[in-house]
């Protein structure tokens, strides 16, 4: 029981400071982290985004990406689908945004770094 209040109390602090500190709409430290995890055209960020795609039938939308001129962005369930679970701590970590802030801001650039070979 104190695990899961102690878990809930955590989640509100981090939805707090994210508001606090924009990071919902501040990603440029993430699109720093994007870029050097996918940045390279052969890199082992993009053969692991292209790789997850295939396996969980994204691949398509993932074709579309780097097809397309302005792809919208994805919601939570892509972006876990897409990229593993250390690889978004890893960003959480490295850009100081909580693991949902992080995910947000996720979803807004992974569907643009997917056409950086393009």
């Amino acid at each position: 029981m104190a695990n899961d209040t102690t878990t809930r109390m955590g989640d509100a602090a981090g939805k707090v400071a994210d508001v606090l500190t924009g990071a919902k709409t501040d990603t440029s430290g993430l699109m720093s982290a994007m870029i050097e995890y996918m940045g390279a055209p052969r890199s082992p960020g993009r053969r692991t985004v292209h790789e997850r795609a295939r396996d969980a039938g994204l691949e398509p939308m993932v074709q579309k990406w780097e097809d397309g001129t302005s792809p919208a962005p994805v919601g939570e369930d892509v972006v876990t689908r897409l990229l593993p679970a250390d690889v978004i701590d890893h960003f959480s970590r490295q850009t100081g945004l909580s693991r949902t802030a992080t995910i947000a801001g996720l979803g807004d650039l992974l569907p643009h770094m997917s056409r950086l070979d393009g």
